[in-house]
């Protein structure tokens, strides 16, 4: 009998003591697991914002520079006499201007198409393909010039590889005087206006308006835009002001971002501030 009633206190089980002991260093496990998870979790968010905010900044500086740098930029020569009072032309006479925070920009597209043949009221392209319709829209405005004139047009159709244009040119491209038969070139014009405004969701983001229309969203996050110009004439090589004295000799941007993450990080929001210089192609030495 004794030895029964010893067998079972024998199998009896844990005992108070050490299920508490139990407990508590199963408290300091899942503490611990939780204290890792909570910093992984930290980590990840702090990196997301920082991805978001260096695809933000790399987003804003590749399309403003395109822009930037194409500024002033012709289908054939930079030298060629600008014709026509409209205000296409007036605005490639003066192709960039604005202020700290505001940037206005016109040039032609980077692609341009010879020509075969023009009269004041229309072209024809030298290459069969693309045909005209691949390349021109109804309305578009396009930059038609030879070596020593550059003239504006808006585009009424398209068929084959002939461009019409809605109004006559100020000039005959055809007549090359001046200029080798072969240095007629049409492209489409590229005009941008580029700024910082309210998003609608709390905060800012890098806008950009093409030919005067409706703004459009480029980068999310960027708070501030400033920028400053240097200019080759009447000005120190080394200093960036933003108030230039001459546009014309404006021959580069040097623009500063402030970029904001969307979430907080530990209760503060992830700031970056991002600088680059871009100069203007065209006027460049």
């Amino acid at each position: 009998m004794n030895n029964h009633n010893a067998a079972v206190r024998h199998v009896a089980g844990f005992g108070l003591i050490e299920l508490m002991i139990a407990m508590v260093l199963g408290l300091l496990v899942l503490g611990a697991a939780f204290a890792v998870f909570q910093s992984n979790q930290r980590t990840y968010g702090a990196n997301e914002e920082l991805n978001r905010i260096q695809e933000s900044a790399r987003v804003a500086y590749e399309m403003m520079s395109r822009d930037i740098r194409s500024t002033g930029s012709s289908a054939c020569s930079n030298e060629a006499l600008v014709m026509g009072t409209d205000d296409t032309s007036i605005a490639f006479r003066a192709p960039i201007s604005g202020d700290a925070n505001a940037l206005a920009l016109t040039s032609a597209d980077d692609l341009s198409y010879r020509v075969l043949t023009a009269t004041t009221n229309s072209v024809t392209l030298t290459e069969d393909n693309p045909v005209a319709s691949d390349i021109f829209d109804e309305g578009d405005i396009v930059m038609v010039c030879n070596a020593s004139m550059t003239g504006f047009v808006e585009v009424a159709s398209t068929s084959g590889k002939v461009v019409t244009f809605k109004t006559s040119l100020e000039f005959d491209p055809s007549d090359t005087r001046n200029a080798a038969a072969g240095s007629i070139s049409i492209a489409r014009m590229r005009s941008s206006l580029w700024s910082v405004d309210a998003n609608g969701r709390g905060g800012n983001s890098l806008f950009v308006s093409r030919f005067g229309g409706a703004e459009q969203e480029v980068a999310e996050g960027v708070q501030e835009l400033a920028m400053t110009f240097h200019q080759t004439s009447g000005g120190n090589p080394d200093v960036y002001t933003a108030t230039p004295s001459d546009w014309a000799y404006v021959n580069a941007v040097r623009m500063t971002m402030q970029l904001d993450g969307k979430q907080q990080v530990e209760g503060d929001t992830l700031t970056r501030n991002a600088a680059t210089v871009i100069g203007i192609r065209s006027r460049m030495p």
